[in-house]
């Protein structure tokens, strides 16, 4: 399992989706059976990296990864996009999330994002921004209904150290708790109230990666 595992950082940023009922916490033995290809249920699975085109435009560059293997180098000028449609599917109930990246900076930004057709909400994605002038970051999940809300909606943040190095983050969403990995260690689970309780993404919907559109940008270095 460690074999498979040990591929992830490859990939950098990973969403695998379960629709089966998930009772128990991820274990990193179960997490190897996904083979670090993407994201996926118990059917299919779903990588969002697709979403970068070959050969890769500007902003983007290939870096080695935790492991040495081939991972993509995200800059600021990067314009990572997709119709959602053509990677992942139209519903999410529960998943879980897995990111492997290394910040290029400080600043943070989105990982990814799934944004309404106005690019105006984020229905789904990961925002990882510094905590004042301290060492410590915010990752946040972003779970937005965005037919009822104006905002983006935080279903579950969690605190992790600043670091220049890869890290691997994973959030186990079920009904009711996010369970929040820290590079393959379980640190926290945290109660929450899905709103809805089964996302369902606009079918104009844009994934971005590295930011979250035009208009509300903040803009990911990674690598």
């Amino acid at each position: 399992m460690e074999r498979w595992f040990g591929r992830l950082p490859m990939l950098l940023v990973l969403l695998l989706l379960w629709l089966s009922s998930c009772s128990q916490p991820v274990t990193s033995s179960e997490l190897g059976l996904f083979g670090g290809q993407g994201i996926r249920d118990v059917f299919a699975e779903f990588d969002l990296l697709l979403a970068i085109k070959i050969p890769p435009e500007d902003g983007i560059t290939f870096v080695d990864g935790s492991d040495g293997f081939p991972a993509f180098g995200v800059a600021s000028n990067a314009d990572i996009k997709s119709p959602y449609r053509t990677i992942l599917p139209e519903k999410l109930t529960e998943f879980t999330i897995i990111a492997t990246v290394r910040p290029g900076t400080r600043s943070g930004g989105y990982i990814f994002s799934v944004v309404n057709p106005l690019d105006t909400i984020v229905q789904l994605g990961l925002l990882l921004e510094p905590i004042g002038a301290t060492d410590q970051w915010n990752i946040t999940l972003i779970y937005t209904d965005a037919a009822t809300q104006r905002s983006n909606q935080p279903l579950a943040s969690f605190q992790i150290p600043y670091t220049k190095s890869w890290i691997k983050l994973i959030f186990k969403v079920l009904n009711n708790q996010v369970v929040f990995y820290n590079n393959c260690v379980e640190t926290e689970t945290v109660t929450v109230k899905k709103e809805p309780r089964m996302l369902i993404f606009d079918a104009a919907s844009t994934l971005y990666i590295a930011q979250a559109g035009s208009i509300m940008r903040r803009n990911f270095e990674w690598g």
